[in-house]
């Protein structure tokens, strides 16, 4: 489980960083949270496959965010996609996708699934994870995302396994899954007794567009991973919230109230170059923050 951070920038695009995207991986199946201008250039980059996108999930309608999806969605057709795509985004997603193909700029071969949200809620369930939103607090409609993998099953014991006398092969496999074994010599064995507690799964949120709230907060609870942005320095004099947005300092203080494992702060305004000033104002609140560059990864570890 990891995520490659496309794009990093804010407002506008530079040489050094694009507009707004994340990639993340699981299991094979790639997730994309926004969808700025270029992202479909910055994926032929990773490592990513494109056949297995599953899902998009768009934060906001700002161009920075959503320019790119048309372009994307097109390239998808041209390449002969045949499943199902999900995207969800905000109100207004839709008429924004069906304005483009109304006037035959957008062309699909592949049926696209469009979910307009209006609350918080569980947008998929599998299995394996839950992705749920809840609404952040920028100056147009935006959500933030929380991707979650599902309980673990407990350590298994192999050695106490081997001296128990558990034939290796599926029957170890079934006790991992939670269910006892009967063999036809009568011996018996119980999950309980070879596998220890689950554990919880990894997590992942992305927090872009938004000023501090406690929407941020509870949606990054105990994150392994918070993906959160950090336009400007709160030394720089900025008026940050005016405009909707945080600082590193305002980054750093949602990770802490969080309890997250780590901070990558990305959407970096063009002015700062040197990105350690936003790194250090970070560190003095949480020191487990790095700050995104285009196409860094950065895998999703479980907190111990």
């Amino acid at each position: 489980m990891r995520i490659i951070t496309l794009g990093t920038g804010a407002g506008r695009p530079t040489l050094k960083r694009g507009s707004s995207a994340t990639g993340l991986e699981y299991q094979g199946d790639t997730f994309l949270f926004d969808c700025g201008e270029g992202t479909q250039i910055q994926l032929m980059k990773t490592p990513f496959h494109w056949g297995k996108l599953t899902a998009i999930f768009i934060s906001h309608l700002h161009g920075d965010h959503v320019n790119g999806l048309p372009g994307l969605l097109g390239t998808l057709s041209l390449s002969d996609r045949k499943e199902a795509l999900k995207v969800f985004g905000p109100v207004g997603i839709k008429k924004l996708l069906q304005a483009h193909r109304e006037c035959q700029s957008l062309g699909l071969r592949f049926e696209l699934e469009v979910q307009e949200i209006e609350t918080g809620q569980t947008l998929l369930e599998t299995e394996q994870y839950l992705v749920k939103t809840l609404p952040l607090d920028h100056v147009v409609p935006c959500w933030g995302y929380v991707f979650e993998e599902k309980p673990v099953p407990g350590r298994f014991d192999a050695l106490k396994a081997d001296q128990a006398g558990v034939p290796p092969g599926p029957l170890r496999g079934q006790l991992v899954l939670g269910q006892d074994v009967s063999l036809p010599d009568g011996r018996e064995f119980y999950s309980k007794d070879f596998v220890g507690p689950s554990r919880p799964g990894r997590s992942f949120v992305h927090c872009l567009d938004t000023q501090p709230c406690e929407a941020a907060v509870e949606l990054a609870r105990g994150a392994d991973l918070l993906l959160y942005e950090a336009t400007f320095c709160e030394s720089g004099g900025e008026p940050a919230h005016d405009w909707g947005h945080s600082t590193a300092r305002d980054a750093a203080q949602v990770a802490l109230a969080a309890g997250v494992g780590e901070l990558v702060m990305t959407h970096i305004s063009q002015r700062y170059g040197d990105p350690q000033v936003l790194l250090a104002e970070a560190q003095e609140i949480f020191p487990r923050v790095r700050v995104a560059s285009d196409l860094d990864v950065f895998e999703i570890k479980r907190q111990e």
